[in-house]
């Protein structure tokens, strides 16, 4: 009996003896999902005692400190505990919010231009229905489909990526860097390293080519950045290189090309996890005009001045988005030369403008409404290309005798319509090549608010006293002339519409209106937007246009029908678009809506 109580006395004693060390995980703390966070102290614990990590994503890890990535974004309790050589443990926990690392913060901030895709597998299905409907559903299908093959996997089934190593929660993209312009870059969010890395290497070596790897397959090989940082090498037959590097969760490939491909990975491996293009100030500008998208573009100014007009143009960038119905893009981009209040007063018409399509006929096949203020345009369209300014001064001279800047512009308040009444049958055989002047019968009807209605009187009045062949009558209380074998003009009172006496044509609908006018044929079909001060805007009718080819190509037969029927086909899904364009202080915001037709429309 003694002895037993020597014993648990002894027990007691060595246990009290051993050190306990309390387990300290840390506070609770945010992160983002696959950059590297650390966990505990650099404390000894004693011999024999154990310090396991449990990350409550699968996985554990053992040692006083250790380093963990969550592979993608979410709520964590982490778990230390510490079992110590009596078999005695404690456990603490603390929280990691990891979020998930958007692809504007995979890109680096320094690009060229970047087309980023925040979320490619959600949309899958509609993707490939608004390809479709607009013809490109069979390069969306070969692409999709020689990609598949290479890397091995369905790389439009968003689990079958998953499996490979890839996150569907995170995007892909495009860009282009300034250390090596001629190089595209791809990136792609991962979930596993390893498998994506793997996925990489396949596709890479595949015999198939596939877009901008079609140079392969490509003969690859491990090396480093001067930073330590793993890299893959591949080289084709042809001389064609490629690369491929890994971080902070996303896979970067640089496409085929004769330059050094790890100019252009970098920047993309020395990336911060929370920087990048995401808090580029311009950036972060031109995503407070177009907002996100299913895809999402941004360009810088251009540094080449040699295309004409880039140096009138400063960053850009555009958002698309996807429907069923309508395919909308939301732009934006600022002007080098004209900004701030002078941008805006370019932009203000002398008054404000009234419903110019009320004064045209329907049956257009499209429809540009312009509003800004005559003399500042004029002006920076003669700053930005002399040359186009003078050539346009010359003809109208030449056709009308007057002088743009002394008769014309100050004689309009700025606001314009611009109604186009296509001829198909004239527009079929120019295109065939059988008679190319034939375009010249298809009608373009301009209707402007006039400041000065006097002016214009006077100066037409001029144009027909030189050239007394020309035709002059009143209609309805308008003024009409006939100015030269391609124009017809007139200025319109108020006065009720009376038969014409003689032949106007087109213009017969305009100063002696009956049916319907274009701007109730815009109204019925939901299109506004034509009254705004400043703003333009742009309708065009495509389904309107298919039709009236496709008619006048089976009128035709052979080649023009069978072309015209394949035209009609291709874009029978196709409703109309509408543009429209608002100058401001930052720039220029627009917006392109394309509005598809229902199935039972279409089908009709």
């Amino acid at each position: 009996m003694r002895n037993r109580f020597l014993l648990c006395a002894a027990f007691l004693l060595a246990s009290s003896c051993i050190k306990r060390v309390a387990p300290d995980p840390g506070a609770d703390r945010a992160a983002y999902a696959a950059v590297p966070i650390a966990f505990g102290q650099r404390e000894a614990v004693p011999e024999g005692s154990e310090v396991v990590w449990d990350f409550g994503d699968g996985t554990q890890a053992t040692g006083m400190q250790v380093t963990h990535a969550f592979p993608r974004a979410g709520v964590y309790t982490i778990v230390e505990t510490i079992r110590d050589k009596d078999a005695t443990t404690r456990t603490a926990r603390t929280h990691v919010v990891a979020a998930r690392r958007t692809v504007p913060m995979a890109v680096p901030g320094d690009v060229r231009a970047a087309l980023m895709l925040p979320a490619p597998w959600k949309k899958v299905a509609l993707h490939r229905e608004i390809a479709g409907k607009l013809s490109l559903g069979a390069f969306f299908d070969e692409v999709a489909r020689t990609v598949s093959d290479a890397a091995g996997f369905d790389a439009l089934d968003a689990k079958a990526a998953e499996a490979n190593g890839f996150d569907p929660d995170k995007g892909a993209g495009f860009f282009t860097v300034p250390q090596d312009p001629e190089a595209l870059v791809f990136a792609v969010g991962t979930l596993d390293d390893a498998k994506a890395l793997a996925a990489a290497r396949r596709l890479l070596s595949s015999p198939r080519g596939v877009g901008r790897f079609g140079a392969g397959p490509f003969q690859l090989s491990d090396a480093k950045l001067p930073d330590g940082t793993p890299v893959v090498l591949g080289q084709s037959a042809a001389g064609d290189k490629v690369a491929v590097v890994q971080r902070y969760g996303y896979l970067y490939i640089r496409t085929a090309g004769g330059s050094d491909p790890l100019l252009s990975l970098r920047t993309a491996a020395a990336l911060p996890a929370d920087k990048g293009l995401a808090v580029d100030p311009g950036f972060v500008n031109a995503q407070r005009h177009t907002g996100n998208g299913d895809a999402v573009f941004f360009s810088r100014s251009p540094d080449s001045q040699s295309m004409r007009f880039s140096s009138e143009l400063g960053s850009n960038a555009f958002a698309v988005l996807e429907n069923p119905d309508v395919l909308q893009i939301r732009m934006w981009t600022q002007l080098r030369n004209l900004t701030g209040d002078q941008l805006v007063a370019a932009f203000k018409p002398l008054k404000e403008p009234p419903d110019l399509a009320s004064k045209l006929p329907s049956g257009a096949s499209a429809y540009l409404r312009f509003s800004g203020a005559p003399e500042a345009l004029w002006r920076e369209l003669s700053r930005m290309s002399a040359a186009d300014a003078g050539r346009l001064r010359d003809r109208i001279q030449e056709a009308t005798g007057l002088d743009v800047e002394k008769d014309l512009v100050p004689s309009f308040a700025g606001n314009v319509g611009i109604a186009v009444y296509l001829d198909a049958s004239s527009l079929i055989e120019a295109i065939m090549g059988e008679e190319v002047g034939s375009l010249d019968q298809s009608s373009f009807l301009v209707t402007a608010q006039l400041a000065n209605p006097q002016a214009i009187k006077t100066a037409l009045d001029r144009v027909m006293a030189a050239n007394p062949d020309n035709d002059r009558a009143e209609v309805n209380g308008a003024q009409y002339y006939r100015v030269g074998d391609g124009a017809q003009a007139a200025i319109k009172s108020k006065r009720p519409a009376e038969k014409p006496a003689i032949n106007l044509g087109i213009l017969a609908r305009v100063l002696a209106p009956s049916g319907t006018t274009l701007g109730q044929e815009l109204k019925r079909i939901g299109v506004q937007g034509f009254q705004v001060p400043g703003q333009q805007n742009l309708w065009v009718n495509i389904a309107g246009i298919v039709k009236s080819i496709e008619r006048a190509g089976t009128e035709q037969g052979g080649i023009a029908g069978a072309g015209s029927r394949l035209f009609a086909e291709r874009a029978a899904d196709l409703r109309d678009a509408l543009f429209e364009a608002r100058p401001g202080k930052d720039g220029v915001d627009a917006d392109l809506w394309i509005r598809f037709l229902s199935r039972k429309a279409a089908a009709r």
